[in-house]
């Protein structure tokens, strides 16, 4: 009995990183194909690749629907790792066919720097799924990639603002952290600890990241 529940269990480990690995795969499809769309216009459609706001989004959902710490890094690091792959890999067919990815081979340098920040995002993962703990930890864990997302809305509002161009981006951050900010804040067991720690790191993120580019 207890072998056949150990095999339902690898089963459903199985299945999750297969989908994860998928999951990648089309997202870094999607966000290389988004390259043909012009960077400095109004939309600026490609910005999904370039900005932090669509990888904070998913990566948090990754986590979310994960069922343990350790299952939540090895999601996190299948579904960046397969992303970086589709992404550089189609970059380097793309090169033979259409000049504008013409880079002398496959990016190796760039694919390798990236995996290495999933390896780091991985190691964040099972940290952050110590936010079904419920404790006060929660309330600071859930308020980080909510904090993420909304200094990243005040940066791309502000170049908007400024320069005219990146409204998808500005739109599709915005619609991002009101549905995580609104969903983990119903979460939050100590509302006061989650908005002061959204506060405190924002600002801090803003400053750090976003602040010296505009």
């Amino acid at each position: 009995m207890a072998l056949e529940v150990h095999n339902k269990e690898i089963q459903i480990h199985f299945k999750s990183y297969l989908l994860y690995v998928g999951l990648g795969l089309v997202a870094g499809i999607i966000t290389r194909l988004s390259d043909f769309f012009p960077n400095d216009d109004l939309w600026s459609f490609s910005s999904i690749a370039t900005l932090f706001g669509f990888w904070m989004l998913t990566v948090t959902l990754v986590i979310y629907f994960s069922n343990s710490n350790i299952n939540a890094a090895i999601n996190v690091l299948l579904y960046l790792f397969a992303m970086n792959f589709s992404f550089y890999f189609l970059n380097y067919v793309l090169g033979f066919f259409v000049p504008m990815f013409d880079n002398d081979g496959f990016q190796w340098s760039l694919f390798i720097y990236f995996n290495i920040f999933a390896l780091v995002c991985s190691v964040s993962s099972y940290a952050l799924y110590f936010w079904n703990k419920e404790n006060k930890v929660s309330n600071f864990l859930y308020a980080l990639p909510v904090s993420g997302l909304a200094a990243e809305t005040i940066g791309v509002s502000i170049y908007l603002y400024k320069y005219h161009t990146f409204l998808f981006q500005v739109i599709f951050d915005s619609i991002s952290l009101v549905i995580i900010g609104y969903w983990f804040y119903k979460k939050a067991n100590n509302k006061l600890i989650y908005l002061a720690t959204i506060v405190v790191t924002t600002l801090i993120g803003y400053y750090l990241v976003y602040r010296p580019f505009l």
